[in-house]
């Protein structure tokens, strides 16, 4: 079984549940750690506010203290924004994280005006007729390895979703910077063919539930059913039977310290 769960939305953003309620819930299912991860910052749609951002991180801390019996990790899912590899997220929001996952999604601010027509349109337009070019995969591929190399990602989410991706490519960026390649809870958008060429990679996957809804916390049944099927061996798995070590981690120090104190990051 997995020990932890580390893609849930609350109600700062896409979620309908507190973090207190995902806690609750992640503790009556006998998990050992979970994680809430808000859409990112520039998500127009359903991105955590910066207004909100202080108070969800004291909301952890204090949660923390009140449930001791389960590892509540605080996290985002940030979203490539240009073909540049960027990330909607600061520096100074990196250092209190402990869990960076990053994704694509249709509904988010560009980091340039002219990534709408370069980056978004064409992929929007490309997702609604399911026709990517070779081309525009290859860019797509070249975001994703620049932004799994600049930053500290410790999950790509939801592999292919709204966007088409090099499957292998991105599994081979993973294995090498030791970023974890999720199998996902509600939706799996590769073949078997391409998830079987990411596992020829080594690479390490972890399954999330991607739970908007109490519900759906630890649900991962789908991603069970795809590694079944394609023969991936569950010791491939970053949080089945074990917890994964993450690759942001071992680049920080006294986050518990920072974390207590989180106004602090916005003062400059």
């Amino acid at each position: 079984m997995i020990w932890g769960d580390y893609h849930t939305h609350s109600v700062f953003s896409h979620g309908k549940a507190t973090i207190e309620q995902i806690v609750i819930r992640a503790v009556k299912l006998g998990l050992k750690e979970i994680a809430v991860t808000d859409h990112g910052f520039r998500h127009f749609a359903y991105n955590v506010r910066r207004i909100d951002w202080p108070l969800i991180c004291k909301e952890v801390v204090f949660l923390r203290k009140k449930y001791p019996q389960i590892k509540l990790l605080l996290g985002l899912e940030t979203n490539f924004n240009s073909f540049d590899g960027s990330l909607d997220i600061k520096p100074y929001d990196s250092r209190v994280l402990d869990v960076t996952l990053a994704g694509y999604h249709k509904l988010v601010l560009p980091g340039k005006m002219s990534d709408i027509f370069k980056f978004f349109i064409p992929n929007f337009w490309a997702s609604t007729r399911n026709k990517f070019s070779a081309k525009s995969i290859a860019r797509n591929t070249d975001a994703y390895l620049k932004g799994i190399e600049a930053y500290d990602i410790d999950i790509i989410t939801h592999p292919n979703y709204g966007i088409k991706v090099d499957i292998a490519e991105v599994a081979k960026a993973c294995t090498h910077f030791g970023t974890f390649f999720e199998l996902n809870g509600r939706r799996i958008k590769m073949s078997d063919n391409e998830l079987e060429s990411a596992a020829d990679t080594g690479v390490t996957f972890i399954l999330n539930s991607d739970a908007h809804d109490l519900g759906r916390i630890a649900n991962v049944e789908l991603p069970l059913t795809a590694i079944k099927r394609v023969g991936i061996p569950y010791d491939k798995i970053a949080n089945w039977d074990k917890l994964p070590d993450f690759r942001s981690k071992k680049k920080k120090t006294n986050t518990i310290d920072i974390i207590r104190e989180p106004f602090k990051l916005f003062r400059t």
